[in-house]
């Protein structure tokens, strides 16, 4: 089971009928033949944090799942510019993954882009994932977000055989 810190100042806000609060979804999209990390907000205005500028992108995603198989999820991302679009349909591997769920009070909504005050409390962070099965089309850019799944591994992953490990043999 994955252990989740929500801030109790977050969840008693969340937990009401009517909440002012909003939760922005941090989109980090990397690989090693991309000059850049993609990084996008889901609001539709700028961020700075953690020392770097999120586009304001709005995409879709859901939680992880936390069921017996290996977390996963889908993603939607607008392809508006095409940028991304182009960036992933270049790529041959699995892009790495990054969801980070803050709340938009932790942000100076009057500064542009909108800065973070402080150090923000993560309300959610999914790391260490996947991007596959991605799909670009004019509109829209469509991908799974999975994690690596260990029960796929073979046990024991290497053998120390002879031709391997030669010294063992002596």
């Amino acid at each position: 089971m994955i252990q989740r810190a929500i801030p109790s100042s977050l969840r008693r806000v969340l937990d009401l009928q009517e909440s002012g609060e909003a939760l922005i979804g941090f989109l980090t999209i990397s690989h090693a033949s991309l000059a850049a990390s993609i990084r996008v907000a889901s609001d539709g205005v700028d961020y700075v944090w953690l020392g770097e500028t999120w586009i304001g992108f709005p995409f879709k995603f859901a939680i992880l799942s936390d069921g017996e198989a290996g977390p996963r999820t889908q993603i939607e991302v607008q392809n508006v510019d095409r940028k991304i679009g182009d960036a992933l349909r270049s790529i041959t591997t699995p892009a790495r993954v990054q969801i980070d769920i803050l709340a938009a009070s932790e942000f100076d909504e009057t500064a542009d882009p909108r800065t973070a005050r402080g150090t923000p409390l993560v309300a959610y962070s999914a790391k260490h994932l996947f991007l596959t099965n991605v799909k670009v089309d004019p509109l829209v850019v469509t991908g799974d977000v999975v994690s690596w799944d260990y029960t796929q591994d073979t046990w024991p992953g290497r053998r120390a055989t002879q031709d391997r490990c030669p010294a063992l043999y002596r």
